[in-house]
């Protein structure tokens, strides 16, 4: 593949958003931009990006999603550093699970404002400034493009489980508003697509309490391949999403879920 532009990718201190950033560096772009709230482990993520691939320029921004002036500053500092921003990957996330008569309200406010508000000022911080630079061609892309955002939602924003009830409701808003966006943007030479991952194996399932009743072992015997998928293969959607070779992809969703129905609600009762 071939970056000619400047990747940022949020959420990068672990799992798909980590994975993300290095098959960045792996494909070719050379210049990253790396988010996350967690400062040590993004620091490290940096740190291994830049070991392995001696000539990527990486900076890494500690920031908090869930922040306008945090967001704003991000991108502020991005586009300061490198001229602008061309791949936008946005995974920072957060999964409670929990249903709604033993849900509080503040379980409920942290859940969207990480995922559904933490997404979206992600995404309209990115647009405005891909509205203000000159397309760019890639080499393995047929048109010139001023950008492309790739923000992942989950299997939970296309169908739906009893114990998820705010996870899932705020995948489906991420879903919304990307469909909203891309349909919007478009004209302007600006994609943005959702990827619904399914059960992968990241950090976040450890947040997951044993004695809650998502049942991962009954997720993963749904799906074809039998198997959770691995951070890698999420980023390999990402990557190519938002790479020239999609092109002719805009306002639609792409779903890594090992081969899973999408319509019918999952009962763990």
């Amino acid at each position: 593949m071939h970056f000619p532009g400047v990747a940022l990718i949020t959420g990068a201190a672990s799992g798909i958003g980590m994975a993300t950033a290095k098959l960045f560096a792996k494909e070719g772009c050379r210049r990253l931009v790396l988010a996350d709230i967690q400062t040590t482990s993004l620091n490290k993520t940096r740190e291994e990006i830049q070991a392995e691939h001696k000539d990527v320029e990486v900076t890494a921004i500690p920031t908090d999603v869930t922040s306008e002036s945090s967001v704003n500053s991000l991108v502020q500092s991005a586009v300061s550093t490198f001229g602008r921003i061309d791949y936008a990957c946005n995974v920072a996330g957060t999964l409670i699970p929990g249903i709604s008569t033993e849900y509080s309200l503040g379980q409920w406010d942290k859940q969207f404002s990480v995922n559904t508000r933490g997404m979206w000022l992600c995404q309209r911080a990115e647009l405005t400034q891909m509205l203000k630079q000159e397309p760019i061609q890639s080499s393995d892309g047929r048109y010139p493009a001023r950008g492309a955002i790739a923000n992942v939602a989950s299997m939970a924003g296309l169908r739906v489980y009893d114990n998820l009830p705010a996870y899932c409701a705020s995948k489906y808003a991420i879903i919304g508003f990307t469909k909203s966006d891309g349909l919007h943007y478009a004209k302007h030479g600006i994609r943005v697509n959702a990827i619904c991952p399914g059960v992968i194996k990241t950090p976040m399932l450890g947040d997951v309490p044993e004695e809650d009743d998502t049942n991962l072992d009954e997720m993963v015997s749904e799906m074809a391949l039998k198997r959770p998928g691995q951070p890698e293969e999420v980023a390999e959607c990402l990557v190519w999403i938002t790479s020239g070779r999609a092109s002719f992809v805009t306002a639609t969703t792409l779903a890594p879920n090992g081969g899973k129905v999408t319509f019918f609600v999952v009962s763990h009762v």
